[in-house]
């Protein structure tokens, strides 16, 4: 019995931290109690989510042909390096190496390949090399996939960090898994550091939250602004009319949207932006996998960010036809977009 009790009091305290933790979500909460409120209605169902979970790692991660190399006991191999570069990655070591380790000993790969074809001179032996070129180039680009979508720091970047949105009064820490997203989203065979991105894009946990909060301020957003359709004729304005509910929506108005609401906007706005070049790019660069398109759509190619500005623009647009219609003057204000 003690047991049980001791485990509801934990439970209590964990889902209770969890609703005050998220803060974003509350602010949202209060901005919408309180236009019901004032017209003396119920809150809005919240719409369904839309945001898109990553798929499975085994339903992503695609299948790689071994490369076989004969003659790598050649002494020209040994000369340019290649014979080593091989002999390590079939080591007990290399035989179990990470994703990111895989992605960098391919490119060094490619690279020494090509240093080792300037001074091979056996006809027999370049032929060989050429054909492994060949098949290791074709294969690079599925390298890279795997190494997204299956290895466990660019998994976890992909992934929000908790059940609650971006707070809106601390500030998000992104800068060095940014610069890590780019470097990746910009890779070349030239690149050698790439093991180097694999912590910050792994600790500093950055596109899935910001992807989560997008879109969960979009659904919040969304089922405001049709409360607020549904309860406009319940708000009166004119000559010889009571101004109280009008003068209490434009406080709210002002207090909440203006106050909490829209500079959280913004900040989601910002930090998608800061991301989406490299977004963009990998988007550009990615097979078109059936399993992975969904995810691939919405935040890569953008389609869940414009959902997210035509919320932001549905929402000021309904603010900005009551204040016409009740002939009052508002301030310009910068939107999310």
């Amino acid at each position: 019995m003690v047991i049980r009790i001791a485990a509801a009091i934990i439970a209590l305290f964990l889902v209770s931290g969890c609703l005050e933790s998220d803060k974003a979500r509350a602010q949202f909460e209060n901005y919408q109690t309180r236009l019901a409120n004032v017209v003396n209605t119920e809150p809005l169902p919240l719409a369904a989510s839309g945001y898109i979970e990553l798929p499975r790692k085994r339903d992503l991660k695609l299948p790689i042909e071994d490369v076989r190399m004969g003659l790598l006991d050649a002494y020209e191999l040994r000369e340019c390096g290649l014979f080593q570069l091989i002999a390590d990655r079939n080591s007990i070591l290399g035989k179990v190496q990470d994703a990111f380790r895989q992605l960098n000993y391919e490119v060094s790969l490619l690279n020494t390949l090509e240093l080792c074809l300037a001074d091979v001179e056996s006809d027999a032996l370049r032929e060989q090399l050429l054909n492994a070129q060949k098949q290791k180039q074709q294969q690079l680009s599925t390298v890279y996939w795997n190494t997204l979508v299956s290895s466990d720091a660019w998994r976890q970047q992909l992934t929000p960090s908790g059940i609650g949105m971006i707070a809106p009064d601390k500030p998000f820490p992104h800068s060095e898994a940014l610069l890590a997203i780019k470097a990746y989203a910009n890779l070349s065979e030239r690149d050698a550091d790439i093991v180097s991105l694999q912590e910050p894009i792994e600790k500093q946990r950055y596109l899935g939250t910001v992807f989560y909060s997008m879109d969960e301020s979009t659904r919040w957003l969304n089922t405001i602004t049709k409360q607020l359709y549904r309860d406009d004729l319940l708000v009166i304005c004119g000559a010889n009319r009571d101004p109280t509910r009008l003068n209490y929506l434009r406080n709210v108005f002002d207090k909440f949207f203006i106050g909490e609401v829209q500079p959280y906007l913004s900040k989601i706005n910002g930090l998608y932006l800061d991301v989406q070049p490299a977004l963009e790019t990998l988007h550009r660069q990615l097979p078109d996998n059936e399993v992975f398109l969904s995810f691939n759509d919405a935040y890569f190619a953008g389609s869940h960010y414009q959902n997210f500005q035509q919320a932001v623009k549905d929402h000021v647009g309904y603010w900005q036809q009551l204040f016409q219609r009740c002939n009052v003057q508002v301030a310009p204000q910068n939107n999310a977009s």
